[in-house]
């Protein structure tokens, strides 16, 4: 990654490891976002510049895997990367609380070139024996290092940050259709201790860790045993990413 924030903008999306990505459009939409809080110009053809980098790579893959999409601002091209999923994925987990770093200006937020703190966060979660780290702002959870959180309270409502620090997640926007299937209202709030104390469950979702339950925080026991939200949105993922119409197939925007 570059050095400095405005260097950079990218995202990760899910790759089969050929010639799909899951949700480019939302990925898309989310560069673009990014890339204008960050004042970075992304090329007018970035869809088949990336479309391109990609199927190039692609024959020296064969399994589903991450995909990172980076437009280096210095340089003016794509790059893009893969990588293994993680084998930490749709399970349970155990969480590490530390002070987020902020920037300034409309830094904080976005998926930046300066991304070694969250680097090194979850390195401290894993050092820590636990999985993944939350990021705290004034007793609050405005982020973690890999996924957006979700505390779900004991009336059945869900709670995401209201924080403009909070990078927006597109695995949290793919399923947001979910909550509402099942009924569960879903609003904007601080995530402070106090509704962290009174919860049933938290919640992570990532492109790389699809959807994890998290039981533990500081080493403290989390949420009520017995509720099983999070296994039902693990169904819904398995069921939306089973969808041959969400994936796109690169070639279509290829020469």
């Amino acid at each position: 990654m570059a050095r400095k924030p405005r260097d950079a903008v990218f995202t990760t999306a899910l790759w089969d490891g050929n010639t799909k990505v899951a949700h480019f459009d939302h990925h898309m939409k989310r560069l673009r976002n990014h890339a204008d809080r960050l004042r970075i110009n992304l090329p007018e053809n970035s869809e088949q510049l990336i479309a391109q980098s990609v199927l190039d790579n692609m024959e020296k893959f064969s399994e589903k895997k991450l995909i990172n999409i980076t437009f280096d601002y210095i340089s003016g091209e794509f790059q893009t990367k893969s990588r293994e999923l993680p084998k930490l994925r749709n399970c349970n987990i155990d969480a590490i609380t530390i002070p987020m770093k902020k920037w300034l200006g409309q830094v904080t937020g976005t998926k930046h070139g300066d991304w070694q703190f969250y680097i090194d966060a979850k390195e401290v979660a894993e050092e820590n024996g636990v999985d993944i780290a939350l990021l705290i702002d004034e007793y609050c959870i405005i982020d973690s290092d890999r996924a957006a959180i979700v505390v779900i309270d004991e009336d059945g409502v869900a709670y995401i940050s209201d924080s403009k620090q909070t990078v927006e997640g597109v695995t949290l926007e793919i399923v947001t259709g979910g909550f509402t299937e099942m009924g569960i209202p879903l609003n904007k709030a601080k995530l402070n201790e106090r509704l962290v104390a009174r919860c049933t469950e938290i919640i992570a979702l990532g492109t790389g860790i699809g959807c994890c339950r998290i039981l533990t925080i500081d080493g403290e026991d989390i949420g009520n045993k017995n509720s099983a939200i999070s296994i039902k949105f693990q169904a819904y993922l398995a069921q939306h990413y089973s969808n041959t119409d969400n994936w796109t197939d690169l070639c279509e925007y290829s020469n």
